[in-house]
C-alpha cells in the first residue's frame, strides 16, 4: 500500500502537468479558430522591440500580451537581428537584415507574421508597405510620408500652400501630389529632395490625383474640357488621352484607380449626390456599375493580391466595405468604430488598409484590419489632421 501511495504521489505531478497543456492547446486553438493569435515579443534591444511591438498591434490578428503563446525573440546584431520562436506549435528562426533601425523593425515584424502566422496564412504586411499623405500639422496642407512602424515621418513639401491628393509612383520612389503654385491647379513629382517637377499645369478647371499603373502610366480625372473626364497618359503625364467622358455637367468622374495587371479601371461615377463604382477598360470605352448596394459609394480601389476592391459608403455614417468581384459579393468591413471611415488604400498583405479616421474636429490615419474590423491609429497628434492616405505596395 505504501509502495502504491509512493507511485501515486510521483504520478499526480506529471498528471496535473499534462492536463495544464491539454488547457493551454486547446486555448490555442480556440484562438486560432478565431483567426487570432497571441504573441509576446522579447528583444535584447528596446528601441527596436518597441518599434516591432508597435508594428504588431497594427495586425487585426495578432494579440500582443506579456504571455502570449507565441514567445517570439528577437537577437540585434547592428542592423541586422535574429527573430525566433522556440514554441512547438509556432516554431521558426529567420535572420533580417535592413539599411537602417526602422526597416530592420519593418523586416522583423514581418519575420513575425510569417512565422507565428502560418496557421493562419498571414502574409507579409510591413516592409512591403509605404505610406503617402496629406497633413495640417503646419497649418497648411503638405505632403508626407511614413510606414508601419511610425518610426519617421517625412514632410515632402514645404509650399505654404495647398498640396493634396498624393500618390506614390509605381516605383515607389517619387509622390506625384496636386498644388497651385502657379495660381492653378497643377500635377508635380517630389522625391522629397528639392524643388518638386512639374508634370501637367495650367489647367483651367479641376484636376484630380494622379493614380500610376504597373507600367508607370498615369490616370487622373480633369475638367479642362467641361466636364470631369478620365485621362491616361504617360509616367510624365505626357501625350494624355481621354478615355472616359463624362455624360454631362450633372456626372462626375472622379478616383480613377488601375487595376493590379493595368487592364482595368475603377472609378466614382454618377450624378452629384448619388455617386456609384464604376469598372471600365483601361483603353477607355463604356463602363459599367459595380452593384454595391449602396446608394452612395465612392473611392475604389483595387487589391494588389486578390481581385477585390475596398471604397467608402454611406450609410447614416461613412465607413468601408469590400467588394470580391470575383465572387459577386460585397462585405462591409466590421470596423468597431464610432468615427467615421474613408478614403481606404490596401496594404502589401491584401487584408489591411490604411485609411483617413474622422470625428466632427479632426481626422488622422488609421489601420483598418478588413477581416475583423480592427482599427488603430496610425498618425499621431502633433502631425495636425491627417488624411488621404496613399499606399505603394511592393510588387514581387
Amino acid at each position: 500500500m505504501r509502495r502504491l501511495r509512493l507511485i501515486l504521489a510521483a504520478f499526480i505531478p506529471f498528471l496535473a502537468l499534462a492536463q495544464g497543456n491539454v488547457v493551454v492547446t486547446d486555448a490555442v486553438d480556440a484562438e486560432l479558430q478565431r483567426g487570432q493569435v497571441s504573441v509576446s515579443v522579447v528583444c535584447d534591444d528596446r528601441s527596436l522591440g518597441d518599434l516591432v511591438q508597435f508594428a504588431l498591434s497594427l495586425h487585426g490578428a495578432v494579440r500582443l500580451q506579456p504571455n502570449g503563446a507565441a514567445r517570439v525573440v528577437i537577437s540585434r546584431q547592428g542592423v541586422s537581428a535574429t527573430v525566433a520562436c522556440d514554441v512547438a506549435r509556432f516554431a521558426f528562426q529567420k535572420e533580417v537584415r535592413g539599411r537602417d533601425e526602422e526597416e530592420l523593425a519593418l523586416l522583423a515584424a514581418d519575420a513575425v507574421i510569417a512565422g507565428v502566422g502560418r496557421a493562419l496564412r498571414l502574409r507579409p504586411l510591413y516592409a512591403g508597405t509605404k505610406v503617402a499623405f496629406t497633413s495640417r500639422g503646419t497649418g497648411h496642407d503638405e505632403i508626407c510620408k511614413t510606414t508601419l512602424a511610425r518610426a519617421r515621418t517625412l514632410r515632402l513639401t514645404s509650399y505654404r500652400n495647398t498640396s493634396i491628393a498624393p500618390r506614390w509612383s509605381h516605383d515607389g520612389t517619387r509622390i506625384n501630389f496636386i498644388a497651385s503654385l502657379d495660381g492653378f491647379p497643377g500635377l508635380y513629382t517630389t522625391n522629397g529632395v528639392g524643388a518638386p517637377r512639374a508634370l501637367l499645369t495650367g489647367v483651367r478647371g479641376a484636376i484630380g490625383a494622379a493614380s500610376s499603373g504597373p507600367d508607370g502610366r498615369l490616370v487622373f480625372v480633369s475638367s479642362n474640357k467641361g466636364t470631369m473626364d478620365v485621362y491616361v497618359a504617360d509616367a510624365n503625364a505626357k501625350g494624355a488621352r481621354r478615355v472616359i467622358t463624362a455624360s454631362g455637367s450633372q456626372t462626375v468622374n472622379a478616383d480613377p484607380a488601375w487595376s493590379p495587371d493595368g487592364a482595368r479601371l475603377a472609378l466614382t461615377s454618377g450624378p452629384t449626390g448619388r455617386p456609384g463604382i464604376y469598372l471600365a477598360s483601361s483603353a477607355g470605352g463604356a463602363t459599367s456599375r459595380l452593384s454595391t448596394g449602396y446608394s452612395y459609394a465612392t473611392e475604389p480601389r483595387w487589391n494588389p493580391v486578390e481581385n477585390k476592391l475596398v471604397f467608402t459608403f454611406q450609410s447614416g455614417r461613412l465607413g468601408l466595405a469590400v467588394a470580391d468581384l470575383a465572387a459577386g459579393t460585397v462585405q462591409e468591413v466590421p470596423a468597431a468604430s464610432a468615427f467615421d471611415l474613408s478614403h481606404a488604400s490596401w496594404c502589401a498583405d491584401g487584408r489591411h488598409v490604411v485609411a483617413t479616421q474622422a470625428s466632427r474636429s479632426s481626422s488622422w490615419l488609421a489601420v483598418v484590419d478588413t477581416v475583423t474590423g480592427k482599427v488603430t491609429r496610425l498618425t499621431p497628434p502633433q502631425l495636425g489632421d491627417c488624411s488621404q492616405p496613399d499606399c505603394w505596395t511592393r510588387r514581387d
